[in-house]
């Protein structure tokens, strides 16, 4: 018995170095591979862009500087609309984001005389959760804006608001409806505003469609993508085409024509406007006016033309917004 085992584990040895030695000998039959040449980092052609950029594109490619980061959230609470800083990745408030956009394009206009401004007296509103004011803001157009994706839309809300008062009057152009009817002009802000989100909404595809706070910034985002300021993911795979990935952005763009030192600017000029029209309790409180707001600004006791410019502005756009927001979907229960 101890015979056969020692029989069976030389034998297993002698096997084992058989296989080994004829490994040897079929590996040095073979000649040595040869490495392949170093392959040399293939250089990125620089992509310019297109056209010039407008106040809302530098909002939306510098969103870090302008808007908000989010606010803390419930533990397991993700919501479907989410906005993000393009350059770091940080995740920012949506509804601010919309404001920021929307507040920044309307105060260049305003500086630009592009548009006139005005506050005329209304019944109050009581619908939650904005503030309930006993006035309104009206724009008129002075002449036609400069392009940009929220400047386009404006333009033609307009458009389109002047052409069904002209219908309604039996006239041929703006001159004449402020002839026959000077106060055809004035548009009240949030008639303008879902006018120019429903042309907006005619030229995005459904997949890019959500909620107004989502719709404005997705609409800048894709004019932006056509300008090459941003460029669109990568979708080499099926899963690249399955997730949502943001665009990104330009670098030769923004070195080329400056638009962080751009970005500053518009930023001084906001403080600028800020410290100029507004009142020192709105310019302190960063969430204003998303918190408590003076009765003093929401039924004011004085003359509508001197109350603080910028708190009118900004809360007239934050109301516009929230009222138009509150009367969609939510989305959040996968309507």
């Amino acid at each position: 018995m101890v015979e056969l085992i020692i029989g069976l584990v030389l034998g297993t040895l002698g096997l084992s170095a058989f296989w080994l030695v004829l490994r040897t000998l079929r590996r040095a039959g073979k000649p040595a591979p040869v490495a392949p040449p170093p392959v040399e980092d293939e250089e990125i052609e620089p992509i310019d862009p297109e056209g010039e950029i407008g106040t809302d594109g530098l909002v939306y490619m510098f969103a870090g500087k302008f808007v908000r980061p989010v606010g803390r959230r419930s533990l397991g609470s993700i919501p479907r609309d989410r906005a993000f800083d393009l350059a770091s990745g940080d995740e920012l408030d949506p509804l601010d984001f919309a404001m920021q956009m929307l507040y920044a394009v309307l105060t260049d206009l305003l500086s630009g005389e592009y548009i006139k401004l005005r506050l005329v007296e209304r019944e109050a509103t009581f619908m939650p959760p904005f503030p309930h004011k006993n006035w309104e803001m009206e724009l008129r157009q002075v002449k036609a804006f400069r392009s940009s994706p929220l400047c386009d839309g404006l333009n033609i809300a307009f458009e389109m608001i002047y052409k069904k008062r002209m219908r309604k009057t039996q006239t041929d152009n703006p001159q004449s409806l402020a002839e026959s009817t000077p106060e055809a002009l004035w548009v009240p802000l949030d008639e303008l505003v879902e006018n120019a989100l429903k042309a907006m909404r005619q030229e995005m595809r459904f997949w890019d469609r959500g909620c107004i706070y989502s719709d404005l910034r997705n609409y800048v985002g894709i004019g932006l993508t056509a300008q090459r300021y941003v460029l669109a993911p990568a979708q080499d795979t099926w899963l690249d085409r399955l997730r949502r990935k943001g665009p990104l952005l330009n670098p030769h763009a923004i070195s080329k024509h400056r638009l962080d030192e751009a970005a500053e600017a518009l930023l001084r000029r906001i403080e600028t406007f800020h410290t100029r029209f507004g009142s020192p309790e709105a310019r302190e409180d960063p969430r204003w006016p998303a918190g408590d707001v003076s009765p003093a600004l929401l039924q004011p006791r004085v003359p509508l033309h001197e109350l603080p410019l910028d708190d009118c502005l900004r809360l007239s756009v934050y109301e516009t917004l929230v009222a138009i927001r509150q009367l969609e979907p939510s989305g959040e229960a996968g309507i």
